[in-house]
C-alpha cells in the first residue's frame, strides 16, 4: 500500500511539476507584452490593442497551473500551531478531516469548472475585442483543479495512514 502510494505520489508530484512550468512562461510572456506594450503606447503613441484581455486570460493560466504544484511541494500555508500539541492519533485525526473537507470542496470546484467549460463552449463565448475563446482557458483550468485535488487526495490518505503509522507521521510532520 505503502508503495503504491509513493508511486501515485511521485507521479502527480511530476505532473504538477510540469504543469507549474505554464506558470513559468506565463509570466514571462506577460512581462514581456507588458513592456512591448509600454514602448509602444510611449514611444509610438501605439499600445497593444486588446491587452487586458490577453493578460486576463493568461493570469488565470499563471494562477490556476501553479496550485497543484504549490501543494505537491507543501507550499501552502499550514497552521500548525495547535495540532502539533495534540496526541499523534487526534492530530492526524484533525489533519485528515481537513484535507478530506479540502478534497472535496476542490473536487466540487472542479465539477463546476467542467459545466463551466461546457457551458462557455456552447455559447461560444469569448474576448470582446480580439474574439479570445474564453474555453481551452476553463479546460486549462479544469486539468488544474483535478491535480490539485489528487494531491489533496494523496495527502488525506497519507493523513489517515499516520493515525496509525509512526513513520508515515514521521513524514508529513517534516512537511510542517
Amino acid at each position: 500500500m505503502k508503495k503504491s502510494l509513493a508511486q501515485l505520489t511521485n507521479g502527480a508530484n511530476k505532473i504538477c511539476h510540469y504543469v507549474s512550468f505554464f506558470s513559468m512562461v506565463t509570466i514571462v510572456v506577460m512581462m514581456g507584452i507588458i513592456c512591448v506594450d509600454i514602448v509602444l503606447g510611449n514611444f509610438l503613441n501605439r499600445p497593444l490593442k486588446g491587452l487586458y484581455e490577453v493578460l486576463q486570460v493568461l493570469l488565470t493560466t499563471l494562477v490556476f497551473a501553479s496550485w497543484g504544484y504549490t501543494q505537491s511541494v507543501h507550499g501552502h500555508i499550514h497552521v500548525v500551531m495547535f495540532v502539533t500539541r495534540m496526541p499523534q492519533k487526534l492530530r492526524f485525526i484533525c489533519y485528515g478531516l481537513t484535507a478530506s473537507f479540502s478534497t472535496v470542496v476542490m473536487a466540487i470546484g472542479c465539477g463546476a469548472v467542467c459545466q463551466q467549460v461546457l457551458n462557455v463552449f456552447k455559447s461560444g463565448e469569448q474576448t470582446g475585442t480580439l474574439s479570445i475563446p474564453y474555453w481551452p482557458f476553463y479546460i486549462f483550468e479544469a486539468v488544474a483543479f483535478a491535480l490539485l485535488t489528487i494531491t489533496l487526495l494523496l495527502d488525506a490518505i497519507k493523513a489517515v495512514m499516520a493515525i496509525w503509522d509512526n513513520e508515515m507521521a514521521e513524514e508529513i510532520q517534516a512537511t510542517w
